[in-house]
């Protein structure tokens, strides 16, 4: 068993039972109790749980769980549209692009591949089947196994394959952006593929609407100084984020998007 679907087996454990054994683990998984001491400290620097003597503990954050994927298709959807048409403008044509699987960076690639002329590497299967329709577009599928929730790859297959390759830039869409956590995902197989994407990509912009600004979840993708452009919609109250190296992209939403 990979170290990915390990850890994920790890966390479902921890989310039932609240704790879980070094000893138990190392057994359940026939492993050595320091393969599972490994996991342990790779998860808690994610943020997923706390070491304790003998074990691990949960994290506590109060950190509500993602909605379900297809709940996130409806939600924002001007706003989605919006940040799509203006990310396509930091992207020259004939470019090469890492795409994570979301649904912003679903409504950026139906801006993409109306355009064409472009190389797409992605996780997405709907991604990729959007990109497939477009004048002159390369579309690569990255292996690996299929989620049960969001219609896209994860695991070490995925992983290994993303680092075969390198691209202008990465496009990912995280669940939170916080001035002093960064940038979050909820879940830890799609925070390692969008990790894995930046580490592979010249620039990486990512698409945020305003309502993620301010917000954090339970793994980290990147620190704020690793953004080179965000691009979000104006927020209604007027919050912002400032980046320490990056250029923040404002769209203009229209009830019409």
């Amino acid at each position: 068993m990979w170290s990915h679907e390990r850890q994920a087996q790890i966390l479902g454990q921890l989310t039932a039972r609240q704790k879980v054994s070094t000893g138990e683990l190392a057994e359940q998984f026939d492993v050595s109790r320091e393969t599972i001491r490994r996991d342990l400290l790779e998860m808690e620097e994610s943020g997923l749980l706390n070491r304790v003597h003998g074990g691990a503990t949960l994290a506590r954050s109060g950190i509500e769980p993602e909605p379900a994927y297809e709940m996130r298709r409806a939600e924002n959807v001007a706003q989605k549209i919006a940040i799509g048409r203006k990310a396509l403008t930091l992207v020259p044509e004939g470019s090469t692009l890492f795409i994570d699987t979301g649904t912003t960076t679903i409504a950026f690639a139906r801006e993409l591949a109306a355009r064409g002329n472009i190389r797409v590497i992605t996780n997405s299967f709907e991604i990729a089947r959007i990109m497939s329709s477009g004048r002159e577009c390369d579309i690569l599928l990255l292996g690996g196994r299929p989620h049960r929730d969001v219609p896209a790859t994860y695991g070490e297959m995925t992983l290994s394959q993303i680092d075969r390759f390198l691209a202008d830039f990465a496009v990912i869409s995280p669940v939170g952006l916080h001035a002093d956590r960064g940038v979050t995902d909820y879940e830890l197989h799609e925070a390692e593929v969008a990790r894995a994407m930046m580490r592979r990509a010249q620039s990486n912009i990512l698409l945020c609407d305003s309502g993620k600004i301010g917000a954090e979840s339970r793994v980290s993708i990147c620190r704020l100084e690793e953004i080179n452009h965000l691009v979000t919609d104006p927020h209604p109250r007027g919050a912002s984020l400032t980046l320490t190296r990056g250029t923040v992209h404002f769209c203009e939403v229209t009830t019409g998007s």
